[in-house]
């Protein structure tokens, strides 16, 4: 039917939405870092979905190693999503952070674009950014910038892309029980699991949604935090 290029095939809501492409038979291209996770992952796939799984390492913070990617992998796929984050409320490794969460993203998609739009396969791509990046917060502003920064390109990206006929979607999930947010106190009854974010992004794929609160609630979260006195944050926020 498709395919899907998941950047970032070990994180929960990449290989959750992976599980719901394959389930819709389209075949899917895992990358990561950690390829003995993705094997486990491939067969699990191919096992379950009847579906062809690939794998491929991909260190996305080594442009080297992401020209390689391109090199070596040259038909364009349907779909691209982007699903890599790193979130620290220990913010010391704030280039980290700022390189992960949105420049080699950027990159990959922009070298996306150049191997893979005249092939006129690509239809969608998916960036997973977050509720975070609405508005900045003291306890995490480093993080919140660099996800601001990731959905504004993307919101630009749409509009580029929009006479080639190439949906750019928006994800920005609110707390989701992950791996990435295991040692993060959160409310439980406001966590989504990665198998709900999955399911509303095969949702928003077919429905080319340009942006995606999941679970829903959170667009009026935001909408009100965004509203809310800057003087009122200093004092009260955490």
């Amino acid at each position: 039917m498709g395919s899907i290029l998941v950047i970032g095939g070990n994180s929960d809501i990449g290989y959750a939405t992976a599980k719901v492409f394959a389930q819709n038979k389209y075949n899917i291209h895992l990358v990561s870092r950690n390829t003995s996770q993705l094997e486990i992952k491939k067969k699990e796939i191919e096992s379950f979905y009847k579906v062809k799984c690939k794998i491929t390492f991909l260190d996305i913070l080594n442009e080297e190693n992401v020209n390689n990617f391109f090199n070596e992998n040259s038909v364009s796929p349907n779909i691209i999503l982007i699903a890599v984050g790193l979130a620290e409320l220990n913010e010391k490794n704030y280039k980290r952070i700022a390189y992960t969460n949105y420049v080699f993203p950027m990159v990959f998609i922009e070298k996306s674009l150049i191997k893979y739009k005249t092939q006129k396969k690509l239809d969608t791509i998916i960036g997973i950014s977050s509720v975070a990046g609405d508005r900045g917060k003291k306890k995490n502003c480093i993080y919140s910038s660099s996800k601001s920064a990731f959905s504004s390109y993307l919101d630009g990206l749409r509009q580029r892309l929009y006479s080639d006929k190439i949906h750019v979607i928006t994800v920005k999930p609110g707390w989701v029980a992950t791996k990435m947010n295991k040692n993060i106190d959160l409310l439980k009854m406001m966590v989504a699991s990665a198998d709900f974010v999955g399911n509303k992004i095969f949702k928003s794929y077919k429905t080319k949604k340009n942006t995606l609160y999941v679970p829903r609630f959170w667009s009026i979260i935001m909408f009100f935090y965004k509203i809310t006195p800057e003087i009122l944050l200093k004092i009260y926020m955490k």
